[in-house]
């Protein structure tokens, strides 16, 4: 096997880094012991494709499903980088991809686990992951789908119950940390008000225009001048003067009163002074 074609694996050689007693049922498997007749990758696709309808790793009590004696079996055949792809890939299908993808989270070393993911993170195919009566489907949706198990086998510690291999923290916050960049809305481009060129007019044209337009001016000025006042203006006018003559008569005939007021008082006046002149004499 080329070297560039072998993924680089971790753990225990032995158990796939299963949990103890899954490997166990596993070995125990009367389903796992006729698949040493299996020798080829091709076998154990077609035996997938036949077989397998959910993705939960016990039956039964801890029976081991169909599907996890599979993935253990592909083990067993030490699956090349381009054999991981055809799985992950594979059209016929999803739980072909799934067993994949667990494939990859049980053995694969965790700081490629996110390169390898990363690009079905958004995957909407529908794939069943538990059988029975009340089956549970990750169908078409932004977070029920084969990229949401994608997902979920980069953070969780367990699948269906079963433990997973642990991730090392610094690789988990990370994974995290990309996820977290992932879902946030890309930046929107700034837009930018289009600029327009405008068109360079000779000076002698320019002068014309300028004295056409100082020309122009001068006219709306004397327009403005010797237009006519309306007939607004011309009302306003007269009532200011209406009202101005109306306070004149008005203070006239106050001085009036006042003028033949002060004759009256006058002429009580002499007749005062005619009376002492008579009881003198």
């Amino acid at each position: 096997m080329k070297q560039s074609n072998k993924l680089e694996t971790w753990g225990n050689e032995m158990t796939m880094n299963l949990n103890n007693i899954l490997y166990q049922n596993i070995q125990a498997s009367p389903y796992f012991k006729q698949l040493y007749e299996l020798k080829t990758y091709h076998e154990v696709i077609d035996e997938i494709y036949n077989h397998v309808e959910s993705l939960e790793p016990f039956l039964k009590g801890t029976t081991a499903s169909t599907a996890f004696c599979l993935l253990y079996k592909l083990w067993t055949l030490r699956l090349t980088v381009k054999q991981i792809n055809g799985l992950i890939q594979h059209t016929d299908s999803p739980h072909i991809r799934a067993l994949g993808f667990l494939y990859l989270r049980y053995v694969c070393k965790p700081v490629h686990l996110w390169d390898w993911l990363e690009e079905y993170l958004d995957d909407e195919e529908d794939v069943q992951v538990q059988g029975g009566s009340r089956p549970v489907i990750m169908y078409v949706s932004p977070m029920e789908n084969i990229g949401k198990m994608c997902r979920q086998l980069l953070t969780d510690q367990k699948w269906l119950g079963t433990i997973l291999p642990r991730i090392p923290v610094p690789i988990a916050r990370d994974i995290e940390q990309k996820l977290k960049e992932r879902s946030q809305p890309p930046p929107q481009p700034r837009r930018e008000s289009p600029t327009y060129d405008e068109p360079k007019i000779p000076s002698a044209e320019r002068s014309l225009r300028r004295e056409d337009e100082e020309r122009e001016h001068r006219h709306s000025r004397s327009r403005s001048v010797d237009k006519p006042r309306s007939h607004r203006t011309r009302d306003y006018e007269y009532e200011r003067v209406v009202s101005v003559t109306e306070d004149i008569e008005v203070l006239v005939a106050i001085v009036r009163i006042v003028v033949v007021a002060m004759i009256m008082i006058e002429k009580e006046n002499m007749m005062m002074i005619d009376m002492n002149v008579v009881e003198v004499k």
